[in-house]
């Protein structure tokens, strides 16, 4: 069976130079684990799933040349594979965890018309889709087409924005609070209870759909429960266990990027084989592996420890 591998965007232009521009790779090591992750990949061996993220950084990547690049190499190596939108997945993590079911890779990996977009219905619970060869191929040539644009268009750029923001500064005032007045707290439950605040329309629309009263939600979701709820959530998980990381040191500081980071990066490493992570998310993450309950992703901060993982996967210790 295929393992699935999210590359961070900072990988996937190291892929990209491997294929177009391996003199621009200053690290052999790096240079020759690309060239056997693109011969894994169009082997079928792996697969590399795009996201949302993929698409909007590939909008601001360098110039025309060097984006088109990047472009064509995420388009030659990914096979139709898409991780569904973080905000999809937190979504039916909810769902399925209020249901008592489970939410599983191949409910967040998937080569569906549409799927990296946040309005994207998953069939979960419903079976496998129908083939529709004809809505594939559109789907393809559409997704192809935005990767290859110049950029995206402009009010979606500004919704995006506009979230981001909203994100970044909710956690910025919250880390500058808990600096402006120390106390002993349990940062883990201090996070889940911004999570809980942040996810409260997700939560009423999860249990809804789980057929769960008003009057019986205490019974699942409460102060002495909030942190084990989310933590046994393999994407939820992984944004508390980060989340509560970051805010124990007053001087990080919080900006827009992160929520690109953390969100796409935590989703992935709850449910995909492996994820070459940037550094900063990537070191939390593999720190977070370590008290997070729910099954994780191997996470990697290069191609080299991640090939050589691959080519012993026996060896389950730290990656560096």
């Amino acid at each position: 069976m295929s393992k699935v591998v999210y590359l961070d965007q900072n990988h996937w232009i190291t892929m990209a130079q491997a294929r177009f521009a391996p003199e621009k790779i200053q690290k052999t090591e790096e240079l020759e684990a690309a060239k056997v992750l693109w011969e894994l990949a169009i082997a079928g061996q792996v697969r590399l799933p795009l996201s949302m993220a993929h698409l909007v950084e590939t909008a601001h990547a360098g110039t025309k040349s060097s984006r088109r690049r990047l472009a064509q190499a995420m388009l030659d190596g990914y096979d139709g594979w898409h991780m569904l939108s973080p905000l999809v997945v937190r979504r039916y993590e909810l769902v399925s965890a209020f249901r008592g079911t489970t939410l599983t890779a191949k409910d967040v990996f998937t080569t569906a018309a549409n799927s990296p977009f946040f309005n994207y219905i998953p069939s979960i619970g419903r079976g496998p889709r129908s083939k529709n060869h004809l809505e594939d191929l559109s789907w393809r040539m559409a997704w192809a087409d935005a990767l290859l644009e110049e950029k995206l268009p402009d009010e979606e750029l500004a919704a995006t924005n506009a979230v981001i923001e909203q994100w970044a500064t909710a956690l910025s005032t919250l880390a500058q609070y808990l600096r402006d007045h120390p106390e002993d707290r349990d940062m883990r439950l201090v996070t889940a209870a911004h999570m809980l605040g942040d996810q409260r329309m997700d939560i009423a629309q999860a249990l809804s759909l789980a057929g769960i009263e008003e009057k019986d939600v205490s019974a699942h979701l409460n102060a002495g429960t909030v942190v084990d709820f989310f933590t046994r959530l393999p994407f939820n998980g992984g944004v508390l266990e980060v989340t509560q990381a970051r805010l124990r040191n007053a001087s990080d500081k919080w900006v827009r990027n992160d929520l690109n980071d953390l969100f796409y990066l935590a989703c992935a490493a709850g449910y995909a084989d492996y994820v070459v992570a940037e550094k900063k998310t990537g070191t939390f993450l593999q720190h977070a592996a370590h008290t997070h309950a729910a099954p994780r992703a191997l996470v990697h901060l290069n191609l080299r420890s991640l090939i050589r993982d691959l080519q012993t996967p026996q060896d389950v210790g730290p990656h560096q």
